[in-house]
């Protein structure tokens, strides 16, 4: 569970495409534009995770707070903190906490944050149409990287009313299918620096593994 937790960061600039879908750039130049103009996102969603192989479909409720370079995730007993410098994973069950440089923590793994930029990783965009989810109308766009990396084939999901991503589905490198679907969103909160990170004082007896 730990893998699918941590890759985050809002950049500004969509730069990059091999290949370019001018239908599909646009969407997604509207999307980045609007999304700069936000205080911060405040989300709640849902997190699926599936191989069909193994029979194996996990399904979490998580919410996640962005501001600036900073973040912070809950989700099935675990909180991310992350201030832009520094990331606390704090794992409730066993009262640990591991800390660990932004740069090392952002490696490995994969986080449901990724749907807000991934975009801007690096990708071949294809606009697929117009579509209707929830009594809602949506654009869908597939996404193929150029250098394959955690995954394959990336579905994003933009509300047509007011471009902002409301969910995806990521065909990982790892065999499984991740589904993200937002639920509920604010972007006009303002959140103070200590939102985001760990105060290990206020966790008595909290096991800290620094690994920077």
């Amino acid at each position: 569970m730990k893998r699918i937790i941590i890759f985050l960061l809002l950049t500004s600039t969509l730069n990059g495409f091999s290949q370019i879908d001018q239908k599909a750039k646009s969407i997604l130049d509207e999307v980045s534009q609007r999304t700069k103009a936000f205080n911060s996102i405040t989300s709640d969603f849902q997190f699926t995770m599936e191989n069909a192989e193994v029979g194996l479909k996990e399904a979490n409720k998580g919410n996640l707070i962005i501001q600036d370079k900073a973040f912070k995730l809950s989700i099935s007993g675990i909180e991310i903190f992350c201030n832009g410098e520094t990331q606390w994973t704090f794992m409730k069950d066993a009262n640990e906490v591991s800390i660990s440089d932004v740069s090392e923590s952002e490696e490995n793994m994969i986080n449901p944050a990724t749907i807000f930029t991934i975009y801007e990783q690096g990708f071949r965009n294809t606009y697929l149409g117009e579509f209707t989810s929830d009594a809602r109308k949506t654009y869908k766009i597939e996404m193929i990287p150029d250098e394959v990396k955690e995954f394959t084939r990336v579905i994003l999901e933009i509300d047509q009313s007011n471009y902002q991503i409301v969910g995806a589905v990521m065909n990982g490198t790892d065999a499984n299918k991740y589904t993200i679907k937002i639920t509920n969103m604010n972007t006009s909160k303002k959140y103070s620096d200590s939102e985001f990170t760990f105060e290990t004082k206020k966790h008595p007896n909290v096991e800290v593994i620094d690994m920077r």
